[in-house]
């Protein structure tokens, strides 16, 4: 009787403390940023784009994309963060509470300077955000960036 009177509160507790690790793994999200350079010159693209390739061809009429930088970050939610991706390029994140298995992301894109893209937008994790970004017109091409929150 003794510990039919112990089990029961040990196991309720163990149960707490498993649904207390799951929430704070909810409440945590990784995000990739990868910047990406989009021009017609020469018809290729970078074998780290690959995982991309079917969504840049649908979306830009480019035939070339070069990979020009890469990043992650981690970030609580919510919580902020700044991913930098070389050539004065960086992702300001703020990640705030979302429904579901998505993330609420405000994101401030800039070079060194100026500010490119200020937006928020409600994304799928695991599901890639594609941005076009700013004219690069000494280089005949364009940038654009990729955001993959998990």
């Amino acid at each position: 009787m003794n510990i039919r009177k112990l089990l029961a509160p040990a196991t309720l507790l163990a149960i707490c403390f498993q649904f207390a690790a799951l929430d704070a793994s909810a409440q945590q999200t990784s995000v990739s940023a990868t910047l990406i350079f989009a021009s017609s010159q020469v018809e290729s693209i970078d074998p780290a784009l690959k995982a991309y390739e079917r969504n840049l061809k649908r979306l830009f009429k480019y035939s070339s994309y070069k990979l020009q930088g890469r990043s992650n970050a981690n970030l609580s939610i919510p919580g902020k963060s700044t991913i930098s991706l070389g050539t004065g390029h960086r992702v300001e994140l703020n990640a705030q509470p979302s429904d579901g298995s998505k993330v609420r992301l405000s994101v401030k894109w800039s070079d060194s300077r100026r500010m490119l893209l200020n937006t928020t937008f409600n994304q799928d994790r695991g599901k890639p955000l594609i941005l076009g970004g700013p004219s690069a017109p000494s280089q005949n091409g364009n940038l654009i960036l990729v955001l993959l929150p998990k």
